[in-house]
Order: C-alpha cells, then sequence, then structure tokens
C-alpha cells in the first residue's frame, strides 16, 4: 500500500503544475488579445476619423464648386439679355419706308422710339434717354419728344402738294446775300425777321425774333452751308423748310415735302439736326 501512494504523488504534482500553466498562458492570451483589440479600435477610429475629415472636405468643396456655377450661369444668363434695339423694331414692321437713320440726340444717350399708324400714315416719335427701350414702351408716355418722322397719303398729287404750306413771299421783301451765289429775301412783321429763299423746288423760311435779337440771316447762312455739302430728298413738285428760332420744342424746325400722293414731314428741336433726319431718309 505505501508504494502505491509514493506512486501517485508525483501524479498529482505534475497534474498541478499543468493546470498552473494552463491559467498563465489564458491570462496572457487574454491580455494580448484585449491589446489587439484597443489597437485595432484605435486604429479603426484614426482611420473613421479620417475618412469622415475627408467626407466634409470633400462635400464642402462641391458645395463651393456648385456655388460657383450657379454664379457663373446667373453671370452667363445676365450677360446674355439683349439690349433693346427699337429702331430694328421700327424698320421690321415698317422694311419698305425710308426712316430717317440720323437723329442727333444728347453723346452717351441713346434714342428711344414711339411709333403709331400703318403704311399709310404713320407719326414716329423720338426721344433722348439714358436707358435703352423697347419700342413704345410705357416709360414713353411721360418723356418729351426730340424729334418726329412723319407719312400722310392723300387721294391725289394735288391734294397732297395743297398740304404743304408754302412760305416766303419775295415781293417787297429786302434782299440779302446767304452766300454761294444764293440770294435770300427778309421782311419784319409783328416783332419777327423772315429771312427766305430758294433751292430747286425747295422753299426756306428761317423766323427770328427781334425781341430776343436773334440773327435769322446768320441761321439762313449756316443752313445754306451745310446743304452745299449735303443732299435732301427731291420733291417731285414741292418741299418747304421752315426754322422757327423762336422755338424750342421738336416742332420747332419743320421739314415737309410731297412725292406722288404722300407728304413726309420731319420734326426735330435743333435746326441743322432737322436736315441731318431729313438726309439720312434716303440711306
Amino acid at each position: 500500500m505505501k508504494k502505491i501512494m509514493i506512486r501517485v504523488l508525483p501524479l498529482l504534482v505534475i497534474g498541478l503544475v499543468g493546470c498552473g500553466n494552463s491559467t498563465g498562458d489564458t491570462d496572457q492570451s487574454s491580455s494580448v488579445s484585449q491589446t489587439t483589440t484597443d489597437q485595432s479600435t484605435s486604429e479603426t477610429s484614426s482611420i473613421v476619423s479620417t475618412q469622415t475629415s475627408e467626407s466634409m472636405t470633400s462635400s464642402t468643396t462641391e458645395n463651393e464648386t456648385s456655388q460657383t456655377n450657379s454664379s457663373n450661369t446667373e453671370e452667363t444668363s445676365s450677360e446674355k439679355q439683349e439690349v433693346p434695339d427699337p429702331d430694328a423694331e421700327l424698320r421690321e414692321a415698317f422694311p419698305d419706308m425710308n426712316l430717317p437713320t440720323d437723329i442727333d440726340h444728347t453723346e452717351g444717350n441713346v434714342v428711344n422710339i414711339a411709333s403709331d399708324g400703318n403704311q399709310e400714315k404713320l407719326s414716329v416719335l423720338y426721344f433722348d434717354m439714358s436707358e435703352p427701350l423697347i419700342l413704345n414702351s410705357k416709360k414713353l408716355n411721360a418723356e418729351t419728344p426730340i424729334a418726329q418722322y412723319q407719312k400722310n397719303t392723300y387721294g391725289s398729287s394735288e391734294e397732297a402738294k395743297n398740304a404743304i404750306n408754302v412760305t416766303g413771299d419775295q415781293k417787297g421783301a429786302s434782299e440779302v446775300d446767304l452766300g454761294y451765289g444764293i440770294k435770300g429775301y427778309q421782311e419784319g412783321a409783328a416783332g419777327s425777321v423772315y429771312t427766305s429763299w430758294q433751292e430747286g423746288n425747295w422753299y426756306l423760311t428761317v423766323r427770328a425774333s427781334n425781341v430776343e435779337g436773334q440773327d435769322g440771316v446768320a441761321m439762313a447762312k449756316k443752313v445754306v452751308e451745310y446743304l452745299e455739302s449735303a443732299s435732301l430728298p427731291a420733291p417731285e413738285e414741292v418741299g418747304q423748310i421752315t426754322i422757327d428760332m423762336a422755338a424750342d420744342d421738336y416742332t420747332a424746325n419743320e421739314i415737309t415735302w410731297q412725292v406722288g400722293n404722300e407728304v413726309y414731314a420731319i420734326h426735330h428741336q435743333e435746326p441743322i439736326s432737322a436736315l441731318k433726319m431729313t438726309v439720312s431718309t434716303q440711306e
């Protein structure tokens, strides 16, 4: 019996030793596992943080790009807005009419237009303004025109001819030299002095005010000089140019001429500007 006991004890010791080693390995394995998990969690957290930062940066960049593109689109859209061209609109409506192309106006401004009528009878008003407007804009109702173009159609050439009021009776008038071999005739009436002359089928009259000390002869010479280098349209039988130095609205200066059964008229608040408009109807 004692021998048996001696043999069994070493086995128990060995078993206990084996059990002790197993416990130590488990603790170490647990420690390594925990360390690995902590490192993995730390690395994963770092990666997620980096990806989140990159995602936010990308989103911000995309938003900025989108806003820039939107801004560029708005600017491009604004740039594509067409500037109104009332003269082109009027010519499109009346392609066969000899409308004036030269309307004197303030430098830096534009000419806006209002029209009324048809091919047989037409009235066109011109406005000197800073803002370009479409043809017949309602804003023109509050503005004052600087010039006008008119066309009237009559039943016959005789009616059209009689519609033009020819002035400048030379009987009993004093003769004056207007230059370029042209003689004018001057007479006074009711505080005004009238200077008249004739060039071809055109009859011309300048009215000056004595009260305001205006020089009608000087203005007549200026008109004669301009017409030496510019050609007016040819009336079929008669045309009249009347310049009123005492007036200052757009009807102050009137040029009318007859062609067949039609009568054309130009008005402008400045005398030479009225002549320029008339000359430009042939261009």
